[in-house]
């Protein structure tokens, strides 16, 4: 595992201002970029809530309320609540939930997935996608992440990872490196918002590494779900 270059940790704190840069077209370049596997991905995470009926949600770093909306969506799922420093984000999310008649369900609002500004051992279930490596501080989330969580309550974190097999690796940071920044960038119409995203994958520890930093924040139970040769990973672990 690589660590991250005080530039690129530095600029993890200003984040959520690139997602306000790029919140016009980032619904349209995930799933042209993913080709719509992202929606797939979701899918899985929601086979792994926790039992239970009228389970109160949490969505972090929950950008325009897609896993918001996939847990809304949810029939033993009663209120879902979303997280997201980017107040272009949140709107545009807002929007959505009106549209798909979810708005006494779900609600979006300004707020910090590292302190999670939420009371003790409210949620049934948090979720967090592909927004934790972005965080200035992942270990302190992780850690306010189980405060939040009821006891028995569920983590649901899906990060990038790296695929192990060689041939699909080298095709897949091709792809990633070189493609998606190029097509990212000039669809968002941002300098080099996809090339700063891209760099964050290759510094942020995946599989084994990760659960490791969920166990040291209290978490039992921990797994990891490999999600399309290991381009992504879910990962789950229980208070």
């Amino acid at each position: 595992m690589t660590t991250p270059s005080t530039s690129l940790k530095e600029r993890k704190k200003e984040s959520f201002r690139i997602f306000d840069d790029i919140a016009g077209t980032y619904d349209l370049l995930n799933r042209c970029l993913s080709l719509g596997i992202d929606v797939l991905w979701r899918r899985r995470m929601m086979k792994e809530l926790p039992a239970g009926n009228q389970l109160i949600a949490l969505d972090l770093a929950t950008g325009t309320g897609d896993v918001a909306l996939e847990l809304a969506a949810q029939k033993n799922v009663a209120r879902v609540r979303g997280l997201d420093l980017s107040k272009g984000m949140i709107e545009l999310g807002k929007v959505k939930i009106q549209n798909k008649g979810f708005s006494d369900k779900a609600v979006l609002d300004i707020g910090d997935g590292v302190t999670v500004p939420v009371d003790d051992a409210s949620q049934d279930v948090v979720t967090l996608s592909f927004g934790i490596r972005n965080f200035p501080d992942p270990q302190t989330s992780l850690k306010n992440i189980y405060r939040v969580l009821r006891p028995n309550g569920r983590a649901l974190i899906m990060e990038f990872g790296l695929p192990k097999n060689f041939l699909v690796r080298a095709f897949y940071l091709f792809y990633f490196r070189k493609l998606l920044p190029f097509v990212g960038n000039l669809i968002s119409g941002h300098g080099d918002a996809y090339t700063y995203l891209n760099k964050t994958v290759e510094d942020f520890p995946y599989d084994q590494d990760f659960l490791n930093w969920m166990k040291e924040a209290g978490f039992k139970n921990t797994r990891a779900v490999s999600l399309s040769f290991g381009i992504a990973f879910l990962y789950i672990g229980e208070k």
